[in-house]
């Protein structure tokens, strides 16, 4: 179902999130991967494998184990993605400051070296300020993002409404492209519905908004943050339209929550607006073309 979604409105790849499959989990992300496979292939989305390091403390060791054990057979498939010929690999949470991700630069180097050295196109998920080590990031990562085939700085947390937005566009937007367009590095950042628990989304605007700051800036292509996150409230997958779509009780807010009326799908069709915004298939405009019901 959710691949389908994705080619019913124009969401051309999904990345296959992959955490420690050395844990309880693993035998769960297998079957699921090859689930993922199998839907790609019927519905013609692309896919890839992206391994989020967070707390896995034999990530150095393990992760290349697994993708020349398990995960590298995906490359076989008609659906897994390539970029320039070669097959696409996500690596999430290189050099941020945090303990869930202690890893030295070395070991993140010595990584993605491996990868690119088994032919793959390597794209990083990075901390926000990953260009000047500031805030999010830890010193010494210079190199590291800089050895990346793209950088997708993250996103979710940092902004909230459009005041935001337009302020990640002069201080990070802008000048990320710049360095990477300097070291021939692609540039995919993130784009947020916003958190639907805390009432971020301004029935669309606030997602269009970053749509507009990265169509204008000149970026190709983003990551949206995120699928299918329930939890976390930043999902585009299909949600409650109403009040009377969810449990009595349950705290948990319908896309009318501003008093705006918006369709299950909205979120899908509005990212469709986007990514099209952003292939030069619409004009760049402030102005939201979606209408919050079809």
């Amino acid at each position: 179902m959710h691949l389908r979604w994705m080619a019913e409105n124009g969401i051309h790849t999904a990345a296959l999130q992959r955490f420690n499959p050395f844990g309880a989990e693993g035998p769960t992300r297998d079957a699921v991967a090859g689930r993922v496979r199998s839907a790609a292939e019927r519905t013609g989305v692309k896919y890839y494998v992206m391994y989020d390091v967070s707390d896995w403390h034999e990530m150095r060791s393990q992760i290349t184990q697994d993708w020349a054990t398990k995960m590298s057979a995906h490359t076989g498939s008609s659906a897994y993605a390539r970029q320039n010929g070669k097959p696409v690999v996500g690596i999430w949470g290189f050099g941020f400051d945090d303990p869930q991700r202690p890893f030295s630069p070395q070991e993140c180097q010595e990584v993605v070296d491996w990868f690119k050295g088994q032919g793959c196109y390597v794209m990083g998920g990075v901390p926000t300020w990953w260009r000047t080590e500031g805030d999010d990031s830890r010193d010494g990562f210079a190199g590291v993002y800089r050895s990346f085939d793209m950088i997708s700085p993250w996103l979710v947390g940092r902004i909230g409404n459009v005041a935001g937005a337009d302020d990640f566009y002069g201080r990070a937007t802008v000048p990320d492209l710049a360095e990477c367009t300097r070291l021939g590095i692609d540039y995919q950042p993130c784009v947020l519905p916003g958190d639907l628990q805390e009432r971020q989304r301004a029935h669309g605007d606030f997602m269009w908004r970053q749509f507009y700051n990265h169509a204008r800036a000149g970026v190709a292509s983003a990551y949206i943050s995120m699928f299918d996150e329930y939890n976390e409230g930043n999902q585009i997958a299909k949600t409650a339209a109403t009040a009377g779509d969810v449990p009595a009780g349950s705290g948990i807010w319908a896309l009318d929550e501003d008093g705006t009326a918006c369709s299950s799908d909205y979120y899908l069709r509005l990212t469709n607006d986007g990514g099209r915004m952003l292939r030069g298939e619409l004009p760049v405009t402030a102005s939201r073309p979606t209408r919050p019901q079809p």
